[in-house]
C-alpha cells in the first residue's frame, strides 16, 4: 500500500515534540511504551486521516473572525449627503 503525501506538513522539530508528547501520553496513560518510530507513524496517520478536520475547522474559524471584522468596517463607513 502506497502511503499518501500528508495533508498538513509538520517541520522535523515539531515531528519531534509531537512524538515526545505521543508517547509520554501512551506512559503515562494507557502505561504503553511505543518507540519514537511508532509515535512518528501515529502522527503520519493522524495526520494523514484527521488533520484536515482540524485544518477545515482552523480556516471555518478565521473565515468567521475576518468576516466580522469586514462587517465592523462598514460600521465605521460616513454617512454621504447627495446633492
Amino acid at each position: 500500500m502506497k502511503r499518501k503525501e500528508p495533508v498538513i506538513e509538520l517541520s522535523k522539530e515539531q515531528k519531534e515534540i509531537a512524538a515526545d508528547k505521543i508517547k509520554d501520553y501512551m506512559s503515562e496513560s494507557f502505561e504503553i511504551e511505543i518507540s519514537q518510530m511508532q509515535s512518528k507513524f501515529l502522527i503520519d496517520f493522524i495526520t494523514e486521516n484527521i488533520g484536515m478536520y482540524y485544518y477545515n475547522k482552523a480556516l471555518t474559524d478565521s473565515m468567521k473572525f475576518m468576516s466580522e471584522k469586514v462587517e465592523d468596517l462598514y460600521l465605521l463607513m460616513k454617512d454621504e449627503e447627495i446633492i
